[in-house]
């Protein structure tokens, strides 16, 4: 596991459209201080060893002492960390100046912004570059998760849309495993763009019309680290194996840090046969293999790979979609198309005793 994400809270101070958990003003869903300080305490037992805490949500800095004393927490026990927002507080500078200051104190390490069309509906463009200004003067690494729906280079339609220097912009790879952290090691000289098409869940499932959707076989079959890589643990405690499932979804949930710790429900994570196989085949597979299983149509376009891999569940048992996957993988080694490590879903190549 590389990073927890702690959604602290669902609030928000803007209600974007294309919100797959419906973040905004109205929703106070929300854990305890307690329960926080608690889960980063148990992140430091774990191991292998996590190396950051990301604090997300909602907007995380709607709750600022909180979160200070989070950061503040997590950085004792030697973790990196992150926060999301969306740069709110850069509509006055010298509160945002003093906001980071506090939080570079208590021991933040980095930063990452959201951004994109839909947040521009709230908060205008220049909000958004006196925040990333701020955080630079500061010496943050700077990462900016932008949401597009379409086949422009998200680097050209950022710098568009906020009026950024192309040449700052470096693209986000997602198969590299090393580039974040690498990215993070380094000066805030460059800002790194993160991008991502929509799910259809949430507010975003309201706007079919905003979707680009292509068929499945734009997608690659290429293997995904997220799952089980970067868990998020939701206001309500459950564990969700990436952050794509909205909390939503049974089958992404690994447990409830209300009713178990924290270690055993991680150490579940690797064993789930379902995030072994996302892991190992990717997305498009396992939406290939749950189609022929549950009978979905294999011909119906979809806006992102994460999408994919959400409709490739939703509505099944987490039993039922491993006793598939399992079936599958069989199927596959007693035809010799795979390894055994494959079929059980570990990388390629690598065997079971």
């Amino acid at each position: 596991m590389n990073e927890l994400g702690i959604m602290y809270s669902h609030t928000c101070n803007i209600e974007c459209r294309h919100c797959g958990i419906n973040s905004g003003p109205k929703n106070r869903d929300r854990m305890s201080l307690e329960l926080a300080e608690r889960i980063i305490d148990e992140a430091a037992l774990i191991t292998p060893a996590i190396r950051t805490i990301v604090f997300t949500g909602g907007e995380a800095l709607v709750h600022p002492e909180d979160i200070e004393t989070l950061v503040e927490r997590a950085a004792d026990l030697d973790f990196e960390t992150r926060i999301v927002t969306n740069g709110f507080w850069g509509k006055h500078p010298e509160k945002g100046r003093r906001l980071l200051s506090r939080l570079r104190f208590a021991g933040l390490t980095s930063l990452n912004f959201s951004a994109d069309k839909y947040h521009l509906e709230f908060q205008p463009a220049s909000t958004l570059r006196s925040a990333i200004t701020i955080a630079r003067d500061m010496g943050y690494p700077i990462t900016v998760s932008f949401t597009h729906n379409g086949p422009e280079d998200i680097c050209d339609v950022f710098a568009e849309l906020y009026g950024m220097d192309r040449e700052e912009l470096v693209r986000y790879d997602p198969d590299s495993t090393t580039m974040l952290e690498e990215f993070h090691a380094q000066s805030a000289s460059k800002i790194l763009v993160s991008g991502g098409r929509l799910v259809g869940m949430g507010r975003a499932a309201e706007y079919p019309e905003e979707h680009y959707l292509t068929s499945l076989n734009t997608f690659s079959y290429g293997a995904c680290q997220e799952v089980g890589q970067r868990p998020v643990i939701y206001p309500d405690g459950t564990l969700q194996a990436c952050c794509c499932a909205g909390g939503k979804l049974s089958t992404f949930a690994a447990g409830n840090v209300h009713r178990e710790p924290l270690a055993e429900i991680c150490a579940r994570l690797p064993k789930r046969t379902h995030f072994r196989f996302i892991n190992t085949f990717g997305p498009r597979r396992l939406y290939e293999v749950m189609a022929e299983a549950r009978g979905l149509d294999v011909t119906a376009p979809h806006p992102s790979l994460c999408d994919l891999c959400v409709k490739a569940t939703t509505g099944s048992a987490p039993a039922t979609v491993d006793a598939i996957l399992e079936d599958w993988a069989a199927a596959q080694l007693l035809s010799g198309k795979v390894k055994s490590g494959e079929a059980a879903g570990n990388p390629p190549g690598a065997l079971r005793g």
